[in-house]
């Protein structure tokens, strides 16, 4: 689509052009957050993963977020500004740095972390998934390889840490197939490591057995329970660290094999006297989030809105609901994001009733509802919308009962996720029950005590939001909320057959809305997927037709602030 970016063929703008024809130099703000004066060796320009130098219509510079999180407007010349300091989009340099350093900082002295990347997962024989990092990893570094580590030893220096990164070696055989890597001068000059080593297993062990046993504290991720020896792409006949550290694949030979050459690791590794929970320590940090995250969910969340509008305009009778599916990630796919965040719920008619119904290959049929649970992820990070709508565009008057009654719940559970009023995950839950409970009394529901919550709304209310759709699993559901953390708001009722005390005329009506909401301030919050309706009125609306569709690219088309998408 590279037509849509004038600048990638008729020049970038004038400091943007001046930075590559210097090979693009370190900047003076990632020369001031990994320490570095080294310039970006020309062959990277060629070489691993999208940077702003060498993908800069993935890097545009970005307005605040409300204003939209949109990309900044062009020139009179057409040219857009790259955000040339960012490591992952939307993400610059300073803000790894800094991650890394908060981390560090809240741990004891003598504390050595050891974070292991995400694997590449194998579908069938050797037939792979698309790689996704892992998201510790990917927090702390931006570093987008697999079979890598991050080992960052707590210390005196002005920096307060030494960074070492273990990352897989060039090897031109592999590279023609896969693609190239980074490699060890990109490691440094780029990611902040003071030092880059080739992930060779016998030498991260090595490394490993010298360096853990001279800190008290050690920070890491082991699977939980060893058992039969597995192979890895690294190394098919000899046993490996990488192993035993790294996140589990979903294959019967996903373990780890006890040999003596690495047990005197594996020992310390299960002291729980030394070593503590990496995820943990991360996952407090992950879990408020930037000013920079915040856009990329809003982005995320408005791409996810637009396709879920689409999917609306496009429902009828006879269509199937993988068709629908094919609908929403087409849509979100051609705006930018790189994959959906997680196999969504299509849900027609009775299918509904099941809370994470993914077969998605029945029959839209007249009179019923499909209840949708989809997101994207965008650079990372994740949406997660829920919206039921008519398939012949219009609710009946049950359907628009019940559908009315969550809605309010929904509506004023928004109002409560502000830091001043100081509520928790579980206390929205717990407000959402009494709320629900009011709403479908007054439709006339008479439900047994305890009915409610154990078989009409057997779910919470929220979950955390960020890099994983269940975000921050760690993290206590009794936090209280603070500025800069995201969660789900996600009210819904399920009415089975002959449920006891549930009017026969809400029998088989599975509805759950659901938002994306950031915490923001000291009393707002925001929106984040604040372009998908809701109303029922808009609802209709859009099921109807009357939307004007115009799909652009978020990342890889020209700028959209003045929107061309409306619905009327």
């Amino acid at each position: 689509m590279i037509g849509y970016y004038p600048s990638v063929r008729s020049g970038l703008p004038i400091q943007a052009r001046s930075h590559i024809s210097r090979q693009y130099s370190s900047s003076a703000l990632i020369r001031e957050s990994v320490s570095t004066s080294k310039p970006y060796p020309q062959r990277i320009q060629r070489q691993g993963q999208p940077l702003p130098f060498s993908h800069p219509h993935l890097f545009p510079q970005r307005l605040p977020l409300l204003a939209g999180a949109d990309i900044i407007p062009p020139d009179k010349d057409g040219q857009l500004a790259v955000a040339e300091d960012e490591i992952t989009p939307g993400v610059p340099a300073r803000e790894f740095e800094d991650r890394r350093r908060r981390l560090i900082d809240k741990l004891p002295e003598g504390s050595v972390i050891v974070c292991m990347s995400g694997r590449t997962k194998m579908m069938s024989g050797n037939i792979f998934y698309r790689f996704r990092q892992d998201s510790n990893f990917l927090y702390l570094t931006g570093f987008q390889e697999p079979d890598s580590a991050l080992i960052l030893e707590k210390n005196s220096t002005s920096r307060g840490y030494r960074m070492t990164m273990f990352i897989p070696p060039h090897d031109q055989s592999g590279e023609v197939w896969n693609g190239p890597r980074i490699g060890l001068e990109g490691a440094q000059s780029i990611f902040g490591a003071d030092e880059a080593l080739l992930m060779d297993p016998s030498a991260f062990l090595q490394f490993l057995k010298k360096v853990l046993p001279s800190f008290d504290h050690v920070y890491v991720d082991p699977p939980p329970t060893p058992s039969i020896p597995r192979q890895s792409t690294l190394t098919r006949r000899t046993p490996s660290l990488l192993n035993f550290l790294a996140p589990p694949s979903p294959t019967a030979y996903d373990n780890f094999p006890r040999k003596a050459d690495f047990d005197a690791i594996i020992k310390l590794l299960s002291d729980t006297s030394r070593c503590h929970s990496l995820s943990k320590e991360v996952h407090q940090l992950r879990l408020i989030k930037s000013e920079n995250e915040l856009k990329l969910m809003r982005r995320a969340g408005r791409i996810g809105s637009h396709a879920m509008m689409e999917v609306m305009q496009s429902t009828q009778a006879g269509r199937t609901e993988w068709q629908l599916q094919t609908i929403f990630e087409s849509s979100c796919a051609m705006q930018g994001a790189q994959r959906p965040a997680y196999v969504p719920v299509v849900a027609s008619g009775e299918n509904a009733l099941t809370i994470h119904y993914v077969q998605n290959d029945d029959v839209c049929q007249s009179g019923q509802l499909v209840c949708m649970d989809a997101g994207c992820e965008m650079d990372g990070y994740v949406s997660d919308i829920t919206r039921a709508f008519p398939i012949d565009s219009r609710f009946t008057s049950p359907q628009r009962d019940l559908y009315g009654a969550i809605l309010n719940v929904l509506k004023a559970c928004t109002k409560l996720v502000s830091e001043d009023q100081g509520y928790t995950l579980s206390a929205l839950h717990r407000r959402s029950v009494e709320m629900l409970n009011s709403e479908l009394k007054r439709l006339g529901f008479n439900l047994p005590a305890g009915s409610l919550e154990r078989d009409l709304y057997p779910h919470a209310l929220s979950h955390w939001l960020g890099l994983d759709l269940h975000d921050t699993s760690t993290v206590d559901r009794n936090t209280q909320l603070r500025s800069g953390m995201c969660l789900s708001v996600e009210p819904a009722v399920y009415c089975q057959e002959g449920m006891p005390g549930v009017p026969i005329d809400f029998w088989g009506l599975g509805i759950r809305i659901e938002d994306d909401v950031a915490v923001y301030g000291e009393k707002g919050n925001i929106i984040l997927n604040a372009e998908t309706p809701k109303e029922i009125e808009d609802v209709e609306s859009i099921c109807s037709g009357f939307w004007q569709k115009h799909v652009e690219s978020d990342t890889h088309q020209k700028h959209n602030f003045e929107s061309k998408k409306e619905w009327i």
